[in-house]
């Protein structure tokens, strides 16, 4: 696996991890009834999160770059009129 591809992948991980991390501990929170569960419910939920989010961004951060490039392009344009 070259460099550039290696680190891609972990630091994809790396931000899926702590985003879904925080989302998941919200959500599940806010979701619960009996928040003595917490810790019980929230491992599981923050794993499939992760499972889920890893993947899903390494196939949109390409499309997000590319669309924010034309967006930042555009906007560019507009100011040097």
């Amino acid at each position: 696996m070259k460099k550039d591809t290696f680190l891609l992948c972990i630091t994809t991980f790396i931000t899926a991890s702590f985003i879904t991390m925080l989302i998941s501990s919200c959500v599940t929170y806010m979701a619960l009834t009996d928040t003595g569960l917490f810790w019980h419910v929230w491992p599981r939920n923050w794993m499939y999160a992760v499972i889920i989010a890893f993947p899903a961004i390494l196939v949109i951060k390409p499309i997000a770059i590319k669309v924010g490039l034309k967006i930042t392009g555009w906007f560019l344009s507009l100011i040097h009129i």
